[in-house]
């Protein structure tokens, strides 16, 4: 199983933001993981909870492939992680 890890797009605009005083939730986590095998591509982000500071969870979805409707959440990064091997493998 191939990662990928790149900086999410939605905290690169959060960063952006904050460096010109604009103020505006954080929504995502740092990174986006894309994890991608023969079988397609599946994408897991962390996503904030701008009314509760200590409410996070992980988010995957499928990117290609037939592997899962919609999308799924998980409370850690584990978790999800053994999900996308689940599906991948």
């Amino acid at each position: 199983m191939k990662e990928e890890v790149r900086i999410h797009r939605g905290y690169t605009e959060f960063k952006n933001a904050e460096e010109k005083g604009i103020k505006i939730p954080r929504l995502f986590g740092k990174y986006h993981y894309i994890f991608s095998t023969e079988k397609g591509r599946i994408s897991l982000v962390l996503l904030k909870d701008y009314y509760y500071d200590d409410i996070d969870f992980w988010k995957i979805y499928c990117l290609e492939g037939n592997l899962f409707e919609d999308t799924e959440r998980f409370d850690t990064k584990h978790e999800a992680i053994k999900r996308i091997k689940e599906l991948l493998e």
